[in-house]
């Protein structure tokens, strides 16, 4: 398969497992949420965050490096997933060590106690899985990461059935956790030993210091991250009251809902980018440019509705009640963009081997974030959160545009921006237009805005002829993809 095939296999793939997993892994909530007294879910709830924040420390990036060596250099599949398997099992003897001197001081029942330090065994077992999947996306076999990862959640689902029938309680759950992760990694380990190679484990200190130099910077970056989506609703609780919480947290939630997005679309992009900044810069500078300009395009039309149907959106989800909080949701939208670029950065940076560049401006748009929290939730109340959110992620794309541009790639910015913005203002003006209308007629301004987008584009030739050849090649997949798989059948039989 050429590359642009496997990158939209990829991401189809991507897309539909998440859909799958999402509605699955929400019936399991809602599940196990009816099943238990609120007490019961609210100790479930704490375990399962505790567990998640154990194994977000444990992961420190090293699956992402694993993927980068791989891309990298594939003849050292062996040796690099042998050592990345061991270094592993130390970090999780260590992290295992370390919640069990923790629980004892957790002001909790010892039920409670046991089972946060069985989910954190359990969420262990799913940082074994990540090393051995790490494989599958470095060699852009997704499908099979994906396949497993849908798995797991159904099978999370029929245990979770299980256990509630025989009224087993919160240690049931944790077993459920526990069992579908390990059976999850030996999914991944059966995969990567029929597949690749077999991988005997490897204690290679030197290679260790490697992956573990290379990793932590760009962990703890992605771990603020995730703590920085956190940040505004503790902030603007400890500033305001739970009912300005409440109007925040209705659009905040459904803007942050369309982060699997752009996460599921950048994943695939990785591979490509650690080959290319490995053995060809120009190669680099031009995937980064084509993916800049693509995750511009696809996120103007979401930012559009966003801005121009604020209304509408918040009265059919969550009510009469949430329209306060419009110009919340229309400030949100707006941050889409720089979010959904936003996305792209870890992992070029991490191909370039300059996670300490991005640790250091994650740093500064983190502290930025949180300075414009501070200063903004006084004067506008529920709009300055998301005020704050447009303007650090706005700075922080622009620093590390920046630092990528010193380092010699340039995005070339006029011809990522203009062309869709103003695109995406002509369809921004056609949803206004209707945005008090009926549902029958949005529907129709709806498709007509979205034409009107691929007009413009279209008019202001926005595509070379160079990226329309890479679309359609990349579409023609499917052919590639099947006589691809037939032949790595008929290899293993």
């Amino acid at each position: 398969m050429k590359q642009s095939q496997r990158i939209v296999k990829n991401a189809l793939f991507g897309i539909g497992s998440s859909v799958i997993g999402g509605v699955v892994y929400l019936a399991t909530i809602l599940t196990i949420a009816h099943a238990v007294s609120v007490t019961e879910f609210g100790k479930y709830s704490f375990v399962l965050a505790f567990a998640m924040f154990v194994s977000n420390i444990a992961d420190s990036g090293l699956p992402r490096m694993l993927i980068r060596e791989i891309s990298k250099d594939r003849e050292q599949l062996v040796p690099l997933v042998g050592a990345g398997a061991s270094l592993i099992w130390v970090i999780s003897g260590v992290m295992c060590l370390l919640v069990a001197v923790i629980v004892p001081f957790l002001h909790v029942g010892m039920d409670v106690k046991i089972s946060v330090l069985g989910m954190s065994i359990a969420t262990m077992a799913t940082f074994h899985a990540a090393g051995y999947s790490a494989v599958l996306r470095a060699f852009e076999d997704n499908e099979l990461n994906y396949l497993g990862f849908v798995l797991h959640k159904v099978l999370v689902l029929g245990l979770v059935f299980v256990i509630v029938k025989l009224h087993f309680g919160l240690l049931g759950f944790v077993a459920v956790h526990l069992a579908s992760n390990v059976l999850l990694w030996s999914f991944y380990h059966v995969v990567v030993t029929r597949l690749y190679a077999r991988i005997p484990l490897r204690f290679d200190v030197a290679l260790w210091k490697s992956l573990l130099s290379a990793a932590l910077p760009m962990g703890a970056g992605t771990m603020l991250r995730q703590l920085a989506l956190q940040l505004d609703i503790l902030v603007l609780t400890w500033m305001t009251n739970l009912t300005t919480v409440g109007l925040f947290s209705g659009p905040y939630r459904i803007s942050m809902g369309l982060r699997v997005i752009p996460q599921t679309l950048s994943l695939p992009l990785f591979p490509l980018y650690s080959r290319t900044a490995h053995l060809s810069p120009v190669r680099f500078t031009e995937a980064y440019r084509w993916s800049m300009k693509f995750f511009a395009l696809i996120s103007y039309p979401i930012a559009a509705f966003f801005l121009a149907w604020s209304k509408p959106i918040l009265r059919i989800a969550l009510g009469q009640k949430y329209l306060a909080a419009i110009p919340a949701m229309q400030l949100l939208g707006i941050g889409i963009i720089p979010f959904f670029l936003s996305t792209l950065f870890q992992y070029l940076f991490a191909a370039l081997d300059q996670q300490k560049r991005f640790l250091a401006s994650t740093c500064v748009g983190s502290t930025l974030r949180l300075l414009l929290l501070v200063a903004l939730i006084p004067l506008l109340g529920l709009v300055g959160p998301a005020a704050a959110i447009l303007c650090a992620e706005t700075v922080v794309v622009a620093i590390w545009m920046v630092q990528l541009a010193r380092l010699g790639f340039r995005a070339k910015l006029s011809d990522v921006i203009w062309r869709p913005l103003t695109a995406g203002v002509a369809m921004t003006l056609v949803l206004f237009a209707a945005h008090d209308a009926t549902l029958l007629w949005r529907l129709g301004a709806a498709g007509l805005a979205v034409v009107v987008y691929a007009l413009v584009l279209v008019a202001l030739k926005t595509f070379s002829v160079e990226e329309v050849h890479h679309a359609r090649e990349g579409l023609a997949f499917f052919s590639p993809f099947v006589a691809s798989w037939a032949k790595k059948l008929k290899r293993n039989s």
